[in-house]
């Protein structure tokens, strides 16, 4: 699970990993979980480039992850690497795991013209909701809204609970989403917009990405639609791909009871990565949560 980019624009939202990975056991994948892999196997050559100029993030994870090293931290929603290989670059190692295999061949690929990273970054395929691992994390990160691929409250506590496994005793969680925007729910829908411009994959041309999302509250669904739009060196289009990204967005006062019922204690609650209170004029949660007492197993 990675990003969705719903909102890109107006919520402040934008963004922008298989290999031999640590030995553990995912179980088979759900049709539910096949779903959301799909989510992002069509698209995994071009995520990198749309939106890849999302950076906002990487200087707060750094510091939270410092805490934890010489250990690994484990990531969730891994993708193509863009927040492990900075964590890596910085001499924090990072295992990572995502459901989706194109993305993390793409992972595979940029590590290998990576070797000299002074940490390590292993990945593997698996959903958060049922995954096993033979290792148990002082940190675990949800970066860049892969919590809201969860698309029902079941899923959501499978998962926490599936990461809770893998704490240490006082291990913490650290996850970040955007605030649900008022007005975009009244108004239920984004503008389009271009979204970026970046090199064709195949070395020709470039790719230019169009954006708009479609919010409906009744189901806390947030559809994102994006157009690929290939141009040639003349500027003239060649092909399109249209692909959407579903996701379950979050209130702030949902959070702390769906945290504290899957084991954690809230100990930071921030409205922005500079660390500022989370407020009702915020547009990012992050949550920094406490695995308590023994692992929940249910």
């Amino acid at each position: 699970m990675t990003c969705v980019s719903c909102a890109s624009s107006e919520t402040g939202a934008r963004r922008p990993a298989r290999g031999q990975g640590p030995r553990g056991s995912s179980g088979p994948r759900s049709a539910p979980a096949r779903r959301a892999a799909s989510q992002y196997d069509p698209i995994a050559e071009l995520y990198d480039g749309y939106p890849g100029n999302y950076l906002e993030d990487i200087l707060f994870f750094v510091e939270e992850a410092r805490v934890a090293r010489p250990r690994p931290v484990l990531e969730i929603g891994v993708g193509t690497g863009r927040l492990a290989f900075c964590l890596a670059s910085v001499g924090i190692g990072v295992v990572g795991i995502d459901n989706s295999p194109a993305m993390l061949r793409v992972l595979a690929r940029r590590r290998a013209g990576l070797s000299d990273l002074p940490g390590q970054v292993r990945a593997l395929a698996a959903d958060v909701r049922a995954f096993a691992l033979r290792a148990r994390f002082p940190l675990a990160i949800v970066p860049f809204r892969a919590f809201l691929h969860l698309l029902t409250r079941s899923d959501q506590r499978r998962a926490l609970r599936a990461i809770r496994r893998h704490l240490e005793p006082g291990g913490r969680l650290v996850m970040s989403f955007f605030v649900p925007p008022p007005d975009l729910l009244s108004r239920g829908r984004t503008d389009r917009r271009e979204m970026a411009r970046f090199a064709a994959p195949e070395g020709d041309g470039e790719v230019v990405a169009f954006d708009w999302a479609e919010f409906v509250p009744a189901r806390r669904r947030v559809i994102s639609h994006i157009t690929y739009e290939w141009r040639d060196a003349g500027g003239l289009a060649t092909r399109y791909l249209q692909h959407d990204v579903v996701a379950r967005y979050a209130f702030p006062e949902e959070i702390p009871p769906l945290l504290e019922g899957c084991g954690y204690r809230v100990v930071a609650a921030y409205g922005g990565f500079d660390r500022s209170p989370l407020t009702p004029e915020s547009r990012e949660q992050i949550w920094v949560a406490e695995a308590l007492g023994r692992p929940v197993t249910h």
